[in-house]
């Protein structure tokens, strides 16, 4: 004998409505106060997600995406307990089509609710912000702005890119921001800004100002690859003469140094430093484009 709750309930009605011949309405009675939980339900689950949605300032499309994806399970539900009331189904038919219907909607949004994720992992791990200059594999940038869908590049030929947050999460991110305290540890060098007060207090000042909040600067790197039949001597005395050139447009003087060897030639990375990172876009471009002219004239 049954007696779940909806069962008790509808023999209850049935009772009620016999003496009117109306037994036949009580299932679909019964049925009205499960609806209105499924509803219930429903209102606070959209709500909730709208306010977290809203927290994290997700793009509308991530918004509406999610909320179409919740109203058709809650339609499916409501759906499956009128059936099952009307006896048109069974109750394990019920929960079978409910999960096989689940199943269906999750599979067809599994790559939009997978780069939703991914997006808020991205906000909540933070492996770079708004305004830094990153690589996401083989794409590079600066950051615009940073959604649940995706991240907005713009590139060095000042076209935007949007790049899925699932790539993110799944690609090697190189981040070009370091701290000044980090990176004259690392290196062993102590840090001279030309902008540096004149007295000695404001020197100590700043000195602390950096030390204590983490000045940060961009050290950007690029390779360049040089054919073996290159004269080495002449080559290296060419960057030399570039980088000594291009010394003011950075921070620091640019670098280079020995990467590897290759079957037909040897990798060159360069690196220079500066607090804008625009200027990896527009100068840092520049030099690059002067680089690789300069062995060009070589030929």
């Amino acid at each position: 004998m049954q007696s779940d709750p909806f069962s008790l309930l509808q023999m209850w009605l049935e009772s009620i409505l016999a003496p009117f011949n109306l037994q036949g309405l009580a299932p679909f009675i019964a049925i009205i106060p499960v609806l209105i939980m499924i509803y219930i339900a429903y209102l606070i689950v959209v709500r909730t997600a709208k306010i977290s949605f809203r927290k994290v300032d997700a793009s509308r499309e991530a918004t509406s995406g999610v909320i179409f994806a919740l109203r058709m399970i809650f339609f499916i539900l409501a759906l499956t307990a009128i059936l099952a009331a009307a006896q048109v189904i069974q109750g394990d038919t019920a929960i079978t089509i409910t999960a096989l219907a689940g199943t269906a909607l999750g599979l067809a949004f599994s790559k939009a609710l997978s780069n939703l994720v991914s997006g808020i992992y991205v906000l909540a791990a933070r492996p770079f912000r708004v305004g830094d200059y990153i690589k996401i594999g083989d794409t590079e940038g600066l950051v615009l702005e940073i959604t649940l869908n995706y991240t907005r590049l713009l590139q060095s030929d000042f076209t935007r890119k949007f790049v899925p947050n699932s790539k993110v999460v799944d690609t090697d991110v190189i981040n070009y921001r370091v701290r000044i305290d980090d990176y004259v540890l690392e290196r062993g060098i102590e840090y001279v800004d030309t902008s540096d007060p004149e007295t000695k207090i404001g020197y100590a000042m700043e000195k602390l100002k950096y030390l204590t909040k983490g000045e940060e600067i961009y050290r950007y790197t690029f390779d360049i690859f040089v054919h073996k039949d290159y004269p080495l001597e002449k080559v290296e005395a060419q960057f030399e003469s570039l980088c000594n050139e291009w010394r003011f447009k950075f921070t620091e003087r640019p670098e280079y140094f020995y990467l590897s060897n290759q079957n037909f030639g040897i990798i060159y990375r360069f690196a220079f430093i500066t607090k804008d990172p625009k200027v990896i876009l527009t100068d840092g471009a520049d030099f690059q484009t002067a680089l690789a002219r300069s062995l060009f004239l070589m030929e």
